[in-house]
């Protein structure tokens, strides 16, 4: 039995067990192939590796991996059906990544969180549409993997929930119990052969010419979905990493410019986990927060309020010297009043300093705030790197906008949320700087749908292709006119109506070559203009009158 779960081979094309997300397992390491009869896994959900691992008992630990979301269902039910010596799972941990040990079941509640399916899946299974009921598109089992066999999963493997059963312990008294379960649970054989399977195949991705694409939305979940449609529609098949099984398709640099990013409301909620106020207001809540909780790698709040710098003495000799020129500041304590000196260390508080540059200047370019160590994260290449690279603040037509740059970014799940915690940034700075708030543009560098969701995302864009609204042209609006022998055709302010420049011409062709070299229109607003120009040329043919939006109607067609 042993050898048959060596010799599987995996999603990502190599031999040996786990057969799926193996790059992302924590235990055994994806470098070590370690298949014992060993009984257990233990999914640890938020929880930062490093709080847990060391601390496990190996001996009859299987798998040990954190379970970020409830897509996670389906690679679990892959690696229990290839390794069917595991009898046994047991759940610790942080339930949601902006909630910290030991209030995690006070705040989760009933929420769609990855806990909570794995609980539902193991006491009422998937739905024949291979859903898990109450979590709509969030969950998703492909069809190569027979519903007998899900079923069987959930029979024979047993979920020890030591969040639920130890609610009010700590993480290292849950941990304790866990090494004593390894340690003492009944030993059991396996319940089946050892089994991998294919995977559904998606539409292929239309051709397009590489590089940003751009979208325009009114709210967050405005702009998420037609986000979702452009990298569905035009998305790269790439991988994650190298030696992966995780496929995406994948936008460099796609950047979502939210007119009205503090738009709260939530009856338009199409997102994968549908998100509530309580979860936003919990992310806000870290994201504007300094504190680092136990647990945790970092937090964007973290990095931007309390960024580590290793050198305070050099801080300090640039505030007290002499030498050292602020032309705007000039020299005394307020410009270091952000800085907290610790021993061999000070934590900048970076919002707070973009607040006080705009309060001096509030046409200022430099007011850029980052999360990114060279020294750590890029020379070190660790996985734990922040995906939120920098934030930057400036004021236009008298509003605050707000660029975020993400290196990496998952737009199905960590999209959402992201966008509402960069909205409350920029609400925190526009309030401290007595201005409305403007645009926020989210750029992601690598913007990714990963396969696990693949499914889901093709069910959601057929339910909400209805909502894909197209924003009014905020460039301006075209009115047609046949005046004197010729199509003439007046660009308008969009606002005051205004005429900002016109163009004149006998034919649509002609026109279209006139405005096509100098405007850039969206692909509804251009094939609109384009029929007017067609119903205009034929009209000024025939002699028939003509007025724009009217139904065509001529004898010559008939």
């Amino acid at each position: 039995m042993l050898e048959k779960i060596k010799s599987l081979v995996g999603s990502s094309g190599e031999i040996g067990w786990p057969v799926a997300s193996r790059d992302r397992i924590a235990f055994p390491s994806s470098s070590e192939l370690r298949v014992t009869e060993a009984n257990v896994g233990v999914a640890f959900l938020w929880t930062i590796r490093d709080d847990v691992l060391p601390k496990l008992e190996k001996v009859n630990l299987a798998i040990a991996a954190n379970f970020y979301t409830p897509a996670g269902i389906e690679p679990m039910i892959r690696n229990i059906l290839g390794n069917p010596y595991i009898r046994y799972v047991i759940l610790l941990g942080d339930e949601y990544s902006s909630l910290g040990e030991g209030c995690s079941l006070e705040k989760s509640g009933s929420e769609l969180t990855s806990a909570n399916a794995i609980r539902a899946f193991f006491a009422n299974g998937i739905n024949q549409d291979r859903k898990i009921d109450g979590f709509g598109n969030s969950v998703y089992v492909d069809k190569n993997i027979p519903m007998e066999l899900i079923e069987l999963v959930r029979g024979e493997v047993e979920l020890i929930d030591l969040n639920k059963g130890m609610s009010g312990s700590s993480l290292e008294e849950k941990i304790a119990e866990a090494n004593n379960l390894i340690k003492t649970l009944c030993k059991k054989y396996p319940f089946a052969e050892p089994k991998v399977f294919g995977y559904e195949k998606s539409d292929e991705a239309f051709p397009y010419e590489g590089g940003p694409i751009v979208v325009h939305g009114g709210s967050i979940p405005d702009s998420w979905i037609k986000m979702i449609a452009q990298v569905w529609r035009y998305g790269r098949t790439n991988l994650m990493n190298a030696k992966t099984d995780r496929v995406v398709r994948e936008i460099n640099d796609m950047t979502v410019v939210i007119h009205d990013p503090q738009n709260m409301d939530l009856s338009l909620n199409p997102f994968l986990v549908p998100l509530t106020a309580e979860k936003i207001e919990a992310y806000k809540a870290e994201i504007l927060s300094p504190i680092l909780p136990a647990g945790k790698a970092y937090t964007y709040g973290n990095k931007l309020r309390a960024y580590t710098f290793p050198a305070p003495d050099q801080i300090k000799r640039l505030v007290e010297t002499s030498e050292y020129k602020d032309f705007d500041f000039k020299q005394g304590p307020w410009l270091d009043r952000n800085v907290t000196y610790g021993d061999g260390f000070c934590e900048i508080d970076q919002l707070q300093d973009i607040v006080d540059v705009l309060g001096h200047d509030k046409y200022s370019k430099a007011c850029v705030a980052m999360t990114w160590h060279p020294a750590d994260e890029l020379m070190r290449k660790h996985k734990s790197s922040p995906c939120l690279v920098s934030i930057q603040a400036l004021v236009q037509d008298e509003k605050l906008n707000l660029t975020v740059f993400f290196r990496s970014h998952d737009m199905t799940q960590g999209w959402p949320e992201n966008a509402y915690g960069c909205a409350a940034i920029q609400a925190e700075i526009a309030k401290a700087i007595g201005l409305p708030t403007g645009l926020l543009i989210i750029i992601s560098g690598s913007a990714q749908i990963y396969n696990n969701y693949f499914k889901q995302v093709e069910e959601m864009l057929k339910k909400y292709s209805a909502d894909i609204k197209t924003c009014s042209d905020a460039r301006g609006n075209y009115q047609i006119q046949i005046k004197a022998g010729n199509i003439v055709v007046s660009l308008l302010h969009p606002e005051s109506g205004v005429v900002l420049e016109k163009f004149v011409g006998k034919t649509a062709y002609e026109l279209r070559d006139k405005i096509g070299v100098v405007a850039s229109l969206t692909t509804t607003h251009a094939i609109y203009l384009g029929t007017e120009l067609a119903i205009a040329e034929l009209k000024l043919r025939t002699g028939e009158p003509y007025e724009q939006d009217t139904s065509f109607k001529s004898s010559i067609l008939f």
